[in-house]
């Protein structure tokens, strides 16, 4: 990301205007911004291995972990998300939109490798209070409001209001000027001083309130002194003439000090989670993260299979708020209707509800709020079509598969799983306003993946299930032919991912990529079938596991195939 600054400033951005490659090449002749651009990417070869690195390792000895499983596996899907955003701004020669989400994708990013870090580095801590402090408050806003401002930053820079204000901390025509750049500019600043009350604020309650967590009060300090270099470095810009040294320091101190604002609210918050209260964490928690980021990966991924390349950013951020409003709003309903089975299961009984966290009211208005907003966002934003089928599928999820079919029926997961294939309908009909045959391939694909996906997750929780009177397919017709039957779905659904090509709405690199993680997910069902019994579940546990990452990865497939393929 330093370096990333230099790439700006120097204007290297276009100094490879071709992706994956640089000049067709590579290896390509080195001038200086080819040299500089070639040597960003370069960078972000080797942080993407040492990433990957990370998360073998943490599925290797951390599989376990709560915490550090799902963040693993969460950088690496941001780390491929980022490459995809990286070859979009070179392909459509930096357009501002995208270069502000790639950067805030990359923040993104390393505030997950940063929670990571201060998990790891002290993985257990007493907790000294029965609730949060507003210190722990304060350092959430403080937090939230400086993703805000870098996010700003990165609208100035791409407005071309950088250099706007050459004066500080006034603008040339004073603190409001009518010169629509400077306007932008001195908007920053402004936001910048609210900002800086509120770090302030955060960095003196933590300091007070530092017997929660020993990391506090070093964070405090390192923020407190990030935010004072900061500013030095915001008006030595103006100050300097827009010096090329001030100039790439600035939006590198800004993600230093994101970075440590990370890792000191996630000092302050974490000792509260284990005390059983309601927290921030429980409310999300009601909306399942880690189900909706999967199923907007696929709406995203149809998008792109939609437009032939880089769908508009307005329907894109339609379609992710309102999916996410559906998906949260369906999973809120999910936890209410299954509350009574959740406390009797391992897995689930310490879900806010069965739990006794969170009101079982707080979940039914989540639920209905939520669909009501997707709704509305996505009919306003998009078109009824994609409106209508998003909210369909909270219908289909909460009243056929959660009061029906999954209290009755072995099957319940392979009809019930239309409801998961419902969102690359939606990113189809936002962009066409319609739905074509590849838009019910992929809606397909999505629905025999579940099926191999959960059935894998029911082996793991047989027990579970048996001890909810829930029929799912091990406790019915027991763990072999269940491993027999995700078999005989990984085989369908290979063949199935293929017909993208065959009908022509995909390219190479979607084929390529079909049949690797294809003969990947089947190599991991035949281990299950040929699995003695002591050692079936340790193998499903892996099944599982790489079934999230197959969809995703499939999906992002489709994404970079679109992008590669699309006319520039």
């Amino acid at each position: 990301m330093i370096w990333g600054g230099i790439v700006r400033v120097s204007g290297s951005g276009l100094g490879c205007p071709d992706w994956p490659l640089c000049h067709g090449q590579l290896l390509p002749s080195l001038d200086t911004a080819t040299r500089i651009e070639w040597f960003h990417r370069f960078l972000g070869i080797a942080g993407g291995l040492t990433l990957a690195s990370l998360v073998l390792w943490t599925i290797a000895r951390y599989r376990r972990h709560p915490v550090l499983l799902p963040l693993a596996i969460l950088a690496g899907c941001l780390y491929v998300l980022q490459a995809v955003l990286g070859a979009v701004v070179v392909l459509f020669e930096l357009p501002p939109t995208w270069v502000t989400v790639h950067l805030a994708n990359a923040e993104i990013l390393l505030a997950v490798l940063t929670v990571m870090a201060v998990v790891a580095r002290w993985p257990s801590v007493v907790a000294q209070a029965l609730r949060p402090a507003a210190a722990a408050w304060l350092g959430l806003s403080a937090a939230a409001a400086t993703f805000l401002l870098i996010v700003s930053g990165a609208y100035v820079r791409g407005a071309d209001a950088t250099s706007a204000c050459t004066t500080w901390p006034l603008c040339d025509n004073g603190a409001f000027p009518t010169d629509s750049l400077q306007l932008v500019h001195m908007l920053h600043r402004y936001l910048t001083a609210a900002v800086a009350v509120l770090i302030v604020l955060a960095v003196l309650a933590a300091w007070r309130d530092a017997r929660r967590h020993p990391a506090q009060r070093p964070l405090a300090a390192l923020t407190l002194g990030l935010f004072a270099l900061q500013v030095a470095v915001g008006a030595a810009n103006p100050l300097s003439g827009f010096s090329p040294v001030p100039l790439a320091a600035h939006p590198a101190v800004a993600s230093l000090l994101w970075c440590s604002l990370v890792a000191l609210v996630v000092a302050q918050w974490r000792p509260l989670l284990p005390e059983g209260i309601a927290t921030a964490r429980d409310v999300i928690a009601l909306t399942k993260p880690t189900i909706m980021s999967l199923l907007l990966l696929t709406a995203l991924g149809a998008m792109f299979l939609a437009q032939h390349g880089v769908p508009p950013a307005d329907v894109i951020v339609t379609v992710l708020v309102g999916g996410a409003c559906a998906s949260g709003g369906a999973s809120a309903l999910n936890h209410y209707f299954d509350r009574d089975i959740d406390e009797l299961m391992r897995r689930t009984r310490r879900r806010p509800l069965p739990s006794h966290r969170v009101d079982t009211r707080v979940a039914v208005v989540m639920g209905v709020v939520l669909n009501a907003c997707a709704f509305v966002i996505l009919w306003l934003g998009a078109n009824l079509l994609a409106a209508l089928l998003a909210v369909s599928g909270t219908v289909f999820y909460v009243g056929v598969y959660t009061l029906w079919l999954k209290r009755t029926t072995a099957q319940n997961i392979v009809i019930g799983g239309a409801a998961g294939a419902i969102p690359p309908l939606v990113g189809w009909a936002a962009v066409t306003g319609s739905l074509d045959l590849p838009a019910w391939l992929l809606f397909a694909i999505v629905f025999f993946w579940t099926p191999a996906h959960f059935w894998a997750l029911a082996l793991l929780m047989r027990e579970d299930y048996e001890r909810a009177s829930v029929p799912m397919l091990p406790v019915v017709s027991g763990e072999r032919a269940t491993a027999w039957a995700i078999l005989q779905y990984a085989v369908t659904l290979t063949a199935l991912t293929v017909l993208l090509f065959v009908i022509r709405a995909a390219g190479l690199v979607y084929l390529g990529s079909a049949i690797v993680l294809g003969a990947v997910l089947v190599w991991y069902a035949a281990r299950l079938v040929r699995a003695s019994d002591a050692r079936r579940r340790a193998v499903a546990r892996s099944a599982y596991l790489f079934s999230m990452l197959y969809l995703a990865l499939l999906f992002v497939a489709i994404m970079l195939d679109s992008t590669v393929r699309s006319p520039l």
